[in-house]
């Protein structure tokens, strides 16, 4: 598997094991990245700042995997940003303590369940749907397949 392509590339396509791989792997370097600076720092503030850098460093990789989807089901990559700046604005208000997870307001409970709105979307959107049959506007199909309609040699 072409690592570099998968994790930092805007162009082309994946399928949804690739997607898979991808989101698992991010999401465990994000985990291991959290302990390992809990255990190292603490609960500090520059702990938090660090794992405020963590997060945001894997956001690019995020969207470079979540846009090659979207361009799989023959969508912009683009709409990725409509999972990933609601998630960076939620981290970032409750880890600056806009919100408070203790004393939930109407305005931060409004938020916490768009997001849910949001990750069952991208959930059912990227990673259950089928890809493009055959090539489309953003490159030939990962897995091969020729679209439905083509004549048969």
């Amino acid at each position: 598997m072409d690592w570099t392509f998968l994790f930092f590339s805007l162009d082309g396509r994946i399928n949804r094991a690739k997607y898979w791989i991808g989101s698992l792997l991010i999401g465990a370097a994000g985990i291991v990245a959290m302990l390992l600076i809990v255990w190292a720092m603490g609960l500090s503030d520059a702990a938090v700042k660090l794992a405020i850098a963590v997060a945001l460093a894997l956001m690019y990789p995020t969207y470079a995997v979540m846009a090659k989807r979207f361009q799989d089901r023959n969508r912009p990559g683009a709409l990725a940003l409509f999972g990933i700046v609601p998630l960076i604005l939620s981290n970032l208000l409750y880890t600056f303590n806009v919100f408070d997870a203790a004393n939930p307001t109407m305005v931060s409970q409004v938020f916490d369940l768009a997001l849910v709105g949001i990750s069952i979307w991208l959930l059912i959107d990227l990673g259950i749907l089928k890809g493009t049959q055959g090539p489309n506007r953003y490159g030939a199909d990962p897995l091969g397949r020729q679209a439905a309609d083509a004549p048969l040699a």
